[in-house]
């Protein structure tokens, strides 16, 4: 394998690329699209933004999915490879003692209202009460696909400091039907994934993801696990890539109308269909048909519960 490929995917995506037939296209593409530095137009979107989403490895080795809130303005990037990052306000897990210097961490900007995305991987450089400087190690575009369409303003009850609680699991997830409507009813949630054996390559570390759909898109079985139906994206697989490695996961979920928010920690499974996977992929850039390719399966281990977590409500 030569550098320019390994340094763009480890062994987790691409296994996932080849399984689907991708591998060779994503060999050409991921050194053109996957870059140390931002251009332009990405720092100029973070730093329009109002939440930044996380994913991070804590002190605990626990994987989180989670969001920063802020004015527009709380992220800042005085150069190409480095942003600057307010901790004023999250939903109340995140602190300047959650992360350490030298950990690699993922950082999603959505802008809700026109679906625009960009996501970079980075690795933490100075943390303090305040701030947060990470540099840059991915960035890179999404496209808007499965992207709910919002309208934000703010949560009069919002509370980044609330006590956090954590929800009794019993065969069907939670005893609490709100933790479970908070789930099927939802149209977006957030994941964070990890693969990090210790190389000293851009690829390694925590990454969080976008995942959306019609409200109800996320499914509760009887045996109390999540699934999801999984369509084509970018074709990237960092998710399933890492997941394929490292099965434990963190979701975030929020409360759109209501403002709380939850995080699960779960184990998860890729159940493939065999029968759709190479031609789907491989008919990607010539139809705009979403077929289902795959379903991600999650085990719940933990469910924290943040009420009036979530900065924002939808208007």
């Amino acid at each position: 394998m030569n550098n320019t490929v390994a340094n763009s995917w480890h062994h987790g995506e691409l296994i996932a690329q080849k399984r689907v037939g991708t591998e060779q296209r994503m060999a050409e593409i991921g050194p053109k699209f996957i870059r140390e530095l931002m251009p332009q137009q990405h720092r100029d979107f973070f730093e329009s933004l109002t939440m930044m989403f996380i994913g991070y490895t804590n002190f605990q080795s626990q994987t989180c999915a989670s969001v920063l809130f802020g004015d527009r303005g709380f992220v800042s990037s005085p150069d190409p490879s480095v942003l600057i990052i307010n901790l004023q306000y999250s939903i109340g897990d995140f602190t300047n003692q959650s992360v350490n210097i030298g950990d690699r961490i993922g950082l999603l900007g959505l802008e809700f209202h026109s679906r625009r995305r960009n996501r970079i991987n980075v690795i933490v450089t100075d943390i303090n009460q305040k701030t947060m400087t990470v540099k840059v190690l991915q960035s890179f575009g999404n496209c808007p696909k499965y992207i709910q369409p919002k309208i934000w303003g703010l949560n009069p009850n919002y509370n980044g400091s609330s006590l956090i609680a954590e929800v009794q699991l019993d065969s069907k997830i939670s005893a609490d039907i709100t933790i479970k409507q908070m789930i099927t009813n939802a149209d977006t949630f957030f994941i964070a994934s990890c693969f990090d054996d210790g190389e000293q390559l851009n690829n390694r570390g925590t990454d969080v993801s976008h995942r959306g759909g019609e409200a109800g898109f996320v499914e509760i079985n009887e045996s109390g696990q999540l699934l999801v139906e999984d369509y084509y994206g970018n074709g990237f697989f960092n998710t399933i890539g890492n997941m394929l490695l490292n099965p434990i996961v963190s979701l975030l979920f929020f409360d759109a109308q209501l403002g709380h928010a939850i995080q699960l920690t779960v184990s998860s499974e890729i159940l493939w269909n065999d029968d759709q996977v190479v031609e789907n992929e491989n008919k990607q850039q010539d139809t705009n048909i979403d077929k289902q390719v795959r379903t991600l399966c999650f085990t719940p281990i933990k469910i924290e519960y943040y009420a009036n977590g979530f900065a924002y409500l939808q208007r």
